[in-house]
């Protein structure tokens, strides 16, 4: 079985690194860097429909046939919009610390407050390197082994290179304004949402926004925050196998 593995905001694939390394053998992984990160970073972007594009081109010779998905934070909305374009090309989702509206307002409330993604954008015009330091931290607040989980975040930058400005201020844009609640309540491809109960930036109680949904199933990782797949390996591990034999 093949799984695609999508990186979020401001990282690259090496992201991925340790979880892959726990997969059985008959698990074939498959990473793509989004535009203007990893081997992509001379690469830019404007649109979520640019990102989504992105993914059908790199997985186009490298896909057997429909795969499982798997994409976090930013990077599991051009998964969701694939899924929603080339259902033919997916078997099933799984997305891990996400949200089809990441950002609050009168009718949502299982987002955060739209200035918590001025101010990164505002801080990246001063100094990317602070911005994204900053960033990471806030991904790993209230994790128990947070400094190994920062550390591991901060080698796979290092080993890929810093992503542009431009894909940083894009993928920004991309989170405050993306909302794609009424396509994913007509999705029918089989979807798994992981959600980390300390997240910052995606609220737990998504879960009960998500289980009302026909044909997605949700599950909190108790003691996890936006980073699941790194700080809760194993958990996050028995749940791809859920998906996979499910």
């Amino acid at each position: 079985m093949q799984c695609v593995f999508v990186h979020g905001w401001g990282m690259n694939s090496a992201v991925w690194s340790p979880f892959i390394e726990r997969l059985p053998e008959n698990i074939e992984p498959v990473c793509i860097d989004l535009p203007g990160h990893g081997e992509f970073n001379q690469q830019g972007f404007k649109s979520l429909q640019d990102l989504t594009d992105h993914l059908i081109e790199q997985s186009e010779n490298k896909l057997k046939g429909p795969a499982i998905w798997i994409g976090w934070s930013l990077g599991a909305l051009p998964v969701l919009k694939l899924a929603m374009q080339h259902p033919e090309r997916v078997n099933k989702l799984m997305l891990v610390a996400s949200n089809p509206c990441f950002v609050t307002n009168d009718h949502w409330q299982f987002g955060v407050e739209e200035s918590v993604f001025d101010l990164f954008a505002d801080n990246l015009q001063a100094n990317i390197e602070k911005t994204l330091q900053r960033f990471l931290s806030l991904q790993v607040q209230g994790v128990a082994d947070s400094r190994e989980v920062l550390r591991h975040l901060r080698q796979s930058i290092v080993s890929q290179g810093l992503p542009s400005a431009e894909a940083l201020a894009a993928g920004l844009h991309i989170l405050k304004e993306t909302d794609i609640r009424t396509e994913l309540a007509s999705l029918s491809i089989p979807q798994k949402w992981l959600l980390g109960e300390k997240d910052t930036l995606v609220p737990a109680n998504l879960n009960d926004y998500l289980n009302a949904l026909s044909g997605i199933k949700s599950h909190i990782i108790g003691g996890s925050a936006h980073l699941p797949f790194i700080s809760h390996a194993e958990e996050v591990l028995q749940q791809l196998l859920d998906v996979i034999n499910d």
